[in-house]
């Protein structure tokens, strides 16, 4: 359906027939507790839902408490003494547990159980705060079986595309044996890797929806940032090699340093489509890869024969290969920072 307002109206609509059909088979009484809670809570997306949901029942249930209780303490009381002293206590323990909209239906329960209901609280009770759960659970049923929102799967799906689109290019350009024709290919596949990258950004919006008011502290939504945030890196690392001009490795005496330089970068491609394969198994947060990282050895740069190689080289051409030794270190240091916060968030 291409209009959210229409899908979300008729979605509404149709979640409350159902629950009021089902009130009507059951024959209880205060039925209309369950419509209410379905009006009150369905927001069109499963987090802000969740979370309506969430303080409704447990308004509903703090104020439940303090009439049932309060009535009996308090019931020989004028009205205009007792009922502001209930209030004033359910306004206490809603506050205390940091209620905003459940502060309101606290408090209306209370006025309504106190005024209207005194006599039969033992009955009332229990149905209200059954119908209001039922409303609720069904409410949240609506948004997973009429017309879902997949904003949260498609960024899913999309950060695990751009991880497997970014172990596949740097691979790539392993392979090209020309230098003009690698250099070519690597800027077009960077500028749709750039596209998709800022597409996930435009459709997160609609994703951290789906994860409630508080989807920033959600590990998935923090998965999502850090993941976007390494993609960014590599990204910017593969251009700068992109346009770093190839240093005359053979001709340098430096056969073995280019052998270790292509065979770590190959390491890294491969262990991006690790990252991809350990979060494809499962929804839930997964841990990252367990294998080892791969390092680009050190000794390469402090045997005798590459130190002769670099003694004999003109400065511009050891810039060179520094410049792409930097890089590539730069980019170890992405995939290493990357996996220690991931690791701290499935903890």
């Amino acid at each position: 359906m291409s209009s959210p307002a229409l899908r979300d109206t008729l979605r509404l609509a149709l979640t409350v027939a159902v629950v009021n059909g089902f009130a009507s088979l059951t024959g209880l009484a205060f039925a209309i507790y369950a419509s209410m809670a379905v009006l009150s809570v369905t927001v069109g997306n499963y987090g802000n839902t969740l979370e309506l949901g969430r303080q409704r029942l447990v308004g509903t249930a703090v104020g439940a408490i303090v009439v049932f209780f309060g009535y009996r303490a308090w019931g020989t009381l004028p009205v205009v003494v007792a009922l502001p002293l209930a209030l004033l206590l359910a306004r206490l323990i809603a506050g205390s547990l940091r209620l905003t909209v459940g502060y309101t239906v606290c408090c209306f329960v209370v006025i309504s159980g106190w005024l209207t209901h005194e006599q039969q609280l033992d009955s009332w009770i229990p149905l209200r705060l059954f119908w209001t759960a039922f409303g609720i659970l069904m409410a949240l049923l609506s948004l997973r079986l009429f017309w879902p929102s997949t904003a949260r799967l498609q960024q899913r799906q999309g950060l695990l595309q751009l991880l497997v689109d970014l172990g596949h290019t740097l691979q790539e350009s392993l392979q090209q044996a020309s230098a003009a024709e690698r250099r070519r290919t690597m800027c077009q596949r960077l500028r749709t890797l750039r596209q998709s990258l800022l597409n996930l950004r435009t459709e997160r919006v609609g994703a951290l929806r789906e994860l409630g008011p508080l989807a920033s502290r959600h590990p998935v939504a923090q998965i999502w940032e850090l993941l976007e945030h390494a993609c960014e890196s590599l990204m910017l690392d593969l251009d700068e090699l992109n346009r770093l001009p190839d240093p005359q490795w053979q001709s340098l005496g430096l056969e073995h340093q280019r052998a270790a330089a292509d065979a770590f970068s190959a390491a890294l491609a491969e262990r991006l489509l690790d990252w991809q394969a350990a979060l494809g198994r499962a929804l839930e947060l997964q841990a990252p890869p367990q294998a080892p990282l791969p390092r680009l050895p050190p000794e390469i740069l402090h045997n005798d024969q590459a130190k002769a190689a670099f003694q004999r080289m003109p400065p511009q051409q050891l810039q060179q290969v520094a410049d792409r030794l930097v890089v590539l270190n730069r980019i170890d240091h992405t995939i290493s920072s990357t996996e220690r916060h991931w690791r701290a968030l499935v903890r």
